[in-house]
């Protein structure tokens, strides 16, 4: 018991006055899980708490919470709001939008949402995604409208709605992003669950990572891309996709939330180590015939990993990885520069070691705590916020991605966790 007394000591540490970048976290997909290292079982989640404890009090220094692994968002072959996962289900994989919203809430930390691709289609050249006004919905007012058309809701006045008195009475019009949760329960919806924190932020970013031809997604905006004409060459047809859906999910949140409400995080996301795509969004984002509303970004988000060519088992493994965080830090150097020439924020959606060579030997290694903490420092002079991945997953020689083993390991034995935490308690959140 003594190294889980020393953690909760430790995150009652007082708060230093410094601040430099902003952590969060990812998860891994719960099926790789143990059943209860989140959810106290997520094979029978039931209840209204229905989490484990000891999660909590771990997950309590991030202060975003990135749930794309937690909503199977690679490959997803989901399509529409009626196929999501619902909070009733006794299975939470993947996990329910309101589950993640009550999480957030319970540790008063931020939402990053990676919204699945093909919920997004060619076919919205002149609307916002419906999948995500529903979304949007549900994460401000707890309301899930279900299979109520939405498109009277917004289209009348280029995003004005009608709204109907009580009874059968005369029609007025309105914005929706003045809709209260009594305006969209009568309109039809339900009231499923609390919403987001009003104190707390929404990230919105579309699927995850598109540029990377390993996953569907990729594939998924080359063809779409290719379809509306974006680029004669396929995969640059695909990064121009990636933007031009992108703007159909930040219109919805505009409509919603209201225009570049700054409780909303427009997320652009690209990689890391090659910055002409991240001009390619830029430019879809600047042209009209794209982007007709004039939607705005609000942040180019990179995943900075280092040392994906280093052997761990290697003696001068320590050595290397070393030289891989300053080219890691060379990369996002670019980066931020592109995204403050844009007037943006430059995030970081993942980021970490990325060993896939004897993996377990370096990750298990004491010497991963002063390497993961001249990392963040590193990472630390280019982005404003840095969402680590991953919080939880077992050490494997193919893969080491978890700051802790599991939930409750102890803080001498998670090299990665401690210095996470030691970088939170030094660098408090604004």
């Amino acid at each position: 018991m003594k190294p889980r007394l020393l953690l909760a000591a430790w995150l009652l540490l007082p708060l230093s006055a410094a601040h430099a970048m902003d952590l969060g976290v990812n998860f891994w997909n719960l099926g790789w899980h143990k059943p209860n290292d989140c959810f106290q079982d997520f094979k029978n989640v039931s209840g209204d708490h229905p989490w484990n404890p000891q999660f909590l009090k771990e997950i309590s220094i991030y202060r975003s919470l990135r749930f794309m692994d937690w909503d199977n968002t690679n490959g997803s072959q989901r399509e529409n709001w009626s196929q999501r996962p619902r909070k009733a289900d006794a299975k939470q994989n993947p996990v329910a939008y309101e589950w993640m919203i009550d999480l957030c809430n319970r540790n008063n930390a931020d939402l990053w949402l990676t919204v699945p691709h093909r919920t997004i289609t060619r076919a919205l050249t002149n609307e916002p995604s419906d999948y995500a006004l529903r979304l949007c919905i549900l994460v401000k007012t707890g309301v899930d409208m279900g299979e109520t058309n939405l498109k009277p809701m917004w289209w009348l006045a280029g995003g004005g709605v009608m709204t109907f008195a009580e009874g059968k009475g005369a029609a007025n019009l309105r914005a929706l992003r003045d809709f209260t949760a009594e305006d969209f329960i009568k309109a039809g919806g339900v009231k499923v669950c609390e919403p987001l924190k009003p104190n707390l932020k929404l990230y919105l970013e579309y699927s995850n990572e598109t540029w990377n031809g390993a996953f569907k997604q990729s594939h998924y905006c080359c063809d779409e891309g290719e379809a509306l004409g974006l680029d004669k060459n396929r995969w640059t047809a695909g990064f121009r996709y990636h933007a031009w859906a992108a703007i159909r999910l930040f219109r919805a949140a505009d409509l919603v939330f209201g225009a570049d409400n700054p409780r909303v995080i427009k997320v652009l996301a690209t990689q890391s180590a090659n910055s002409w795509i991240a001009g390619q969004h830029l430019a879809m984002m600047r042209d009209p015939r794209h982007n007709p509303w004039g939607v705005k970004a609000s942040a180019i988000a990179t995943a900075p990993y280092f040392g994906h060519k280093v052997d761990g088992a290697d003696p001068k493994a320590a050595e290397r990885l070393r030289e891989a965080i300053q080219k890691s830090g060379q990369d996002s150097a670019k980066q931020k520069k592109i995204a403050e020439e844009a007037g943006l924020k430059l995030i970081a959606y993942e980021g970490g070691q990325h060993v896939t060579k004897n993996a377990k030997e370096i990750n298990t290694s004491p010497l991963m705590h002063d390497l993961t903490k001249e990392y963040l420092d590193e990472m630390s002079k280019y982005f404003a916020r840095f969402c680590y991945y991953a919080h939880v997953g077992r050490a494997g020689n193919g893969g080491a991605w978890g700051a802790l083993e599991f939930t409750g390991q102890p803080l001498s034995e998670a090299h990665k966790y401690r210095a996470l935490v030691e970088y939170a308690k030094e660098n408090p959140a604004k």
